[in-house]
């Protein structure tokens, strides 16, 4: 969906101390966009009432950024610290919601490039905001970000990690990650519905996979003994193989080949059994 309203330059006074972020964002799913929510949380030490706070949802479409829709609510609460507001579509298919958004449906534009400010009212100075699907100039902390919600998967967004950190920078802050509304952030998306083509058989050992610090590598270990030859495979989301390893030994550390960002698949099989783990490189 695509709209224009009102010119956001008007509206925007200078940036103001990030009390109150973004923490996460699912703004596309499969099919009609009906389980869209946005994620606030308080990252200070004080209460933010929230009943002097506007929402403003910006289309960046054409260069030329545009308010397509805005919320706000004199009952919303005094958010205390650390604590989450979730304004969701669906308030039964959306864990931990707070309010509705209008409409239930395509309420949140999908990229690119978008964006999403906080405002405090009346004065409207800028407590936080989010360019997603690239940088639209302006409305962006940093650059925007790159991580890109998807409309295959349907718990899986876009949020800050760690939790709630805030560098000014949309980019760095931003991972694809497990829909979490209403709880804290995690890069580890093992438990995410993935549709693929990459199977694995039940009743397999543990299997650990982790990226080292410089995000060079991608180590892999199979946490039980195989019987007979193992095969560790890495996969993106769509099932493609991108690197294969037949061997005797339990682990291996495969180099990543500077795929920052993307979210991929790993597998260990045996002869009887196999058994996959998703990972998000840095």
């Amino acid at each position: 969906m695509r709209a224009s309203f009102l010119l956001l330059s008007a509206f925007l006074t200078a940036p103001g101390f990030a009390q109150l972020v973004i923490n996460e964002v699912d703004y596309d799913q499969p099919g009609t966009d009906a389980t869209e929510f946005l994620e606030l949380k308080n990252v200070s030490d004080l209460p933010y009432p929230l009943s002097s706070l506007r929402v403003a949802m910006v289309n960046g479409e054409g260069g030329t950024p545009v308010i397509y829709r805005t919320y706000s609510a004199a009952w919303w609460p005094s958010l205390a610290p650390g604590d989450y507001f979730v304004l969701c579509g669906n308030s039964l298919a959306t864990a931990n919601c707070n309010d509705t958004l209008s409409p239930a449906t395509n309420a949140i534009q999908n990229g690119a490039t978008d964006a999403i400010v906080l405002l405090s009212m009346p004065d409207s100075t800028v407590i936080d905001q989010l360019s997603y699907e690239g940088t639209l100039p302006g409305y962006s902390e940093g650059d925007g970000t790159s991580a890109a919600d998807d409309n295959v998967n349907t718990d899986r967004s876009i949020g800050r990690f760690p939790d709630g950190a805030d560098s000014n920078d949309n980019d760095a802050d931003f991972i694809v990650m497990c829909s979490t509304p209403g709880t804290a952030n995690s890069d580890d998306i093992s438990g995410c519905s993935v549709v693929t083509s990459v199977q694995e058989r039940p009743a397999a050992p543990a299997f650990t996979v982790l990226s080292d610090p410089a995000n060079a590598l991608v180590w892999m270990r199979y946490d039980g003994p195989p019987a007979g030859d193992l095969t560790f495979e890495v996969f993106t989301l769509d099932g493609s193989l991108i690197a294969t390893r037949t061997t005797g030994r339990t682990s291996w550390a495969w180099p990543t080949g500077g795929r920052q960002g993307c979210l991929l698949l790993v597998r260990a099989s045996t002869a009887g059994t196999s058994v996959t783990k998703r990972i998000v490189l840095p």
